[in-house]
């Protein structure tokens, strides 16, 4: 982040909310602050275009398809099983890795 100061916005939270905010300033290592702008950064496309999430929802439907994928690439293809698990890995770390 440069060095000039950024607007500033100020709103009220609940506890819950600010607890949130907290836990992911410390598992992130970060500030409060910057804890919330990244959540933010995520929230907010998702509100623009009129989404929400149902974390539990898609977490289930994940693993869903996880576990249907992987019965099927066992029962057909269990010479490539192993692999898949390596390529995945590679994957997140290109993809998904923090920034």
């Amino acid at each position: 982040m440069s060095s000039e100061r950024l607007p500033l916005l100020s709103f009220r939270l609940e506890s819950e909310e600010l607890t949130g905010i907290d836990t992911l300033a410390k598992f992130l290592g970060c500030s409060r602050s910057e804890a919330a702008r990244r959540a933010l950064r995520v929230g907010l496309p998702l509100a623009r275009a009129g989404h929400s999430i149902d974390v539990r929802r898609l977490i289930l439907l994940l693993e869903y398809t996880q576990a249907a994928v992987d019965l099927i690439v066992h029962r057909e293809h269990g010479d490539l099983a192993p692999g898949l698990e390596q390529v995945a890995h590679q994957r997140m770390e290109e993809f998904h890795a923090p920034r």
